[in-house]
């Protein structure tokens, strides 16, 4: 079976943002910034493969540009301007099944599958500092 992607007629509604690459420096900037000032986000991240997801309320997701927005669909986080076929909710416990159950996270852009712990607390900037 081949996935497809097309456009959605509306956005989901932005519940995290991700980046890798460059791309990732600036997401990880704007959210230090924003947990400053107060704003709970959640993160998960893998420095190995070069990625990071931000978690969030929609008003309070960081930016950076070349970062994509996500949104939950059928249980997994994919882009909030476009939708798989066949859809989220046939491929949630396939991919679950491909990155391990006990994971929490599950994002599926196209061409790619990103999976980790579901962030349940805000968090630690020092986690997210590359300095310290």
């Amino acid at each position: 079976m081949t996935l497809r992607w097309h456009r959605r007629d509306a956005p989901l509604p932005a519940a995290a943002v991700v980046a890798s690459g460059a791309v990732m420096a600036e997401l990880r900037a704007d959210t230090l910034i924003r947990v400053a000032a107060g704003a709970q986000l959640r993160v998960c991240a893998s420095q190995e493969q070069g990625w990071l997801i931000v978690l969030g309320d929609r008003a309070e997701l960081p930016w950076a540009d070349g970062a994509v927005y996500l949104g939950w669909d059928g249980g997994v986080l994919v882009p909030t301007l476009t939708e798989p076929w066949p859809c989220a909710d046939l491929l949630r416990e396939p991919l679950r099944r491909l990155v391990g159950q006990q994971v929490g996270l599950v994002a599926l852009l196209p061409g790619l599958v990103l999976a980790g712990p579901l962030p349940r607390e805000p968090v630690d900037p020092a986690r997210l500092d590359p300095d310290v």
